[in-house]
């Protein structure tokens, strides 16, 4: 057996009054630690908040330099499509004028030719002609038929309906 020292009541509840106050000590600088570590971390956090705006504020001001960039690269693009367009616009006018000058050369040479073809169409004697016909169809009448056959297998030929 162990031989125990009896203390007195005083010393017991002295040493029993003593215990808290050291475990309180110990809770006191726990919760002590654990608030410097919330203020440190929120003065972290503070400072991450603090450095995205900067960075977001960074990152704006670059997109607006790059906003304003494309602007003016537009702004270019513009202006040479409306230089393409005038380009565009002028040669359109001097193809339809050259084209236009073609158009009534040709209508004047047409008019020309069509009046040739009515002046020698008014000078031929139909009668005449047909005369003529008549008595190579009566001096010639196998080269006639052989003609008039040739001629209908043509017509025939050219008329009939495609499919």
């Amino acid at each position: 057996m162990v031989d125990k020292k009896k203390q007195s009541v005083d010393e017991v509840i002295e040493q029993v009054a003593q215990e808290p106050e050291a475990e309180l000590a110990d809770v006191k600088e726990a919760l002590s630690k654990a608030h410097d570590a919330m203020d440190n971390a929120g003065v972290a956090m503070d400072e991450a908040e603090r450095r995205e705006r900067e960075r977001a504020a960074r990152a704006a001001e670059r997109a607006r330099g790059y906003l304003e960039n494309a602007k003016g690269h537009l702004g270019e693009a513009r202006t040479s499509i409306g230089r393409l367009a005038a380009r565009a616009r002028e040669q359109a006018e001097a193809l339809y004028a050259a084209a236009k000058a073609q158009y009534e050369a040709l209508a004047a040479k047409l008019r020309e030719l069509f009046e040739k073809i009515k002046q020698r169409v008014a000078e031929v004697d139909l009668k005449a002609k047909g005369d003529q016909v008549l008595e190579y169809i009566r001096s010639n009448p196998g080269k006639a038929i052989l003609i008039a056959l040739v001629a209908g297998f043509v017509i025939g030929y050219a008329t009939r309906p495609r499919d």
